[in-house]
């Protein structure tokens, strides 16, 4: 069960424990509450596994105040848990996206600026696949058809999507044409997808279907 469902159960636990206090003052007679009590120390030991010594303890509490007081530790504890869950799962977000910029960044200091094009193009790919949840195993998606619609349904930074496209997209335009990509213009795209990036959120978005319809036209 995740940390979220814990919390839930252990709020409407806490809710009813106060409720049968204020007519059974004392300890807990109450089988009912007693099981459900028992049952969530239970759950709560797989995402609290580094305190399970202290569940352990928490089994021969009878009275509301030690009780209650476990509660509210364990709610701290799976609050904490819920936070470091976010962030581990924050750093995994958009992770190959942030990696490609750098090798991007490695390429402009080695003045391979076609190789800059190349990975930039793949960085802002693997991004739009992160936040529109598009599987990266599908391949060869219309980053730019997609930019196009995210932009008209104002779906994410537009003004940042538009910047991508205009240095990232036309400057993989111009390498296929077989001109040359100069530095300047090399250096304004890694800038435009950095910022991008930095604007992007660390989930995917919910998207209406009809939005989702639209993009997905442009993953074939």
């Amino acid at each position: 069960m995740n940390i979220k469902n814990l919390k839930i159960i252990l709020d409407k636990l806490v809710e009813d424990i106060l409720d049968y206090e204020k007519h059974h003052p004392g300890s807990i007679t109450n089988i009912s509450i007693v099981q459900r009590y028992k049952d969530l120390l239970s759950l709560c030991k797989q995402p609290l596994f580094e305190n399970n010594v202290f569940i352990e303890h928490s089994y021969s509490n009878q009275d509301y105040t030690t009780i209650l007081d476990s509660l509210k530790y364990i709610k701290l504890l799976l609050d904490l848990a819920e936070k470091e869950a976010i962030i581990e799962q924050e750093k995994k977000f958009m992770n190959p996206s942030r990696q490609m910029l750098e090798q991007a960044g490695i390429a402009f200091k080695n003045e391979d600026f076609p190789g800059v094009s190349n990975k930039l193009n793949t960085c802002v790919e693997l991004a739009l696949k992160d936040i529109l949840d598009i599987p990266t195993t599908i391949k060869g998606i219309n980053v730019s058809k997609i930019i196009d619609i995210m932009i008209s349904e104002e779906v994410g930074p537009t003004k940042y999507l538009e910047e991508v496209k205009k240095h990232v997209l036309l400057d993989n335009l111009v390498k296929h044409q077989g001109l040359g990509i100069v530095e300047a213009r090399a250096g304004s795209a890694i800038s435009s997808t950095e910022n991008l990036l930095n604007k992007l959120p660390n989930e995917p978005y919910e998207l209406k279907v009809e939005i989702q319809d639209k993009i997905w036209s442009g993953v074939n």
